[in-house]
């Protein structure tokens, strides 16, 4: 089996990190599930927990997570760039400021702990 994570490599504006989140997806049609297995401030890879789950390229998806240190959810509308099996790649078409902010700061808690955690198995 092929790891949907290893997507396609594409000039991206903002770089992705690793992450394990779960995500709903909003749609006309319903909400899914799935895990984020990448994030950065230009969009998301999800793995959907539906292996048949698709979507169009361009569908609007709505997709809402709570963040670790984030008391509300965070809801981003967004756009599909790619779809292959049950991995999803997702483009943020509104991100507002404070979740760029909240972003952020999740993307640098991760860098931290991936650092703290290799530091640590190095010892």
């Amino acid at each position: 089996m092929t790891d949907p994570t290893k997507e396609l490599y594409i000039k991206r504006e903002y770089q992705r990190y690793p992450c394990e989140l779960p995500v709903k997806m909003v749609t006309e049609d319903g909400t899914f599930n799935g895990t984020a297995m990448n994030a950065g401030l230009g969009g998301m890879l999800v793995v959907a927990d539906d292996d048949q789950l698709s979507f169009e390229l361009d569908t609007t998806v709505t997709l809402c997570f709570q963040l670790p240190f984030m008391l509300h959810d965070t809801e981003i509308i967004s756009s599909v760039r790619w779809s292959k099996a049950n991995a999803i790649g997702f483009q943020f078409a509104n991100l507002r400021e404070e979740d760029g902010w909240e972003l952020r700061q999740f993307i640098e808690d991760n860098d931290r702990l991936r650092f703290i955690k290799t530091i640590a198995k190095q010892a």
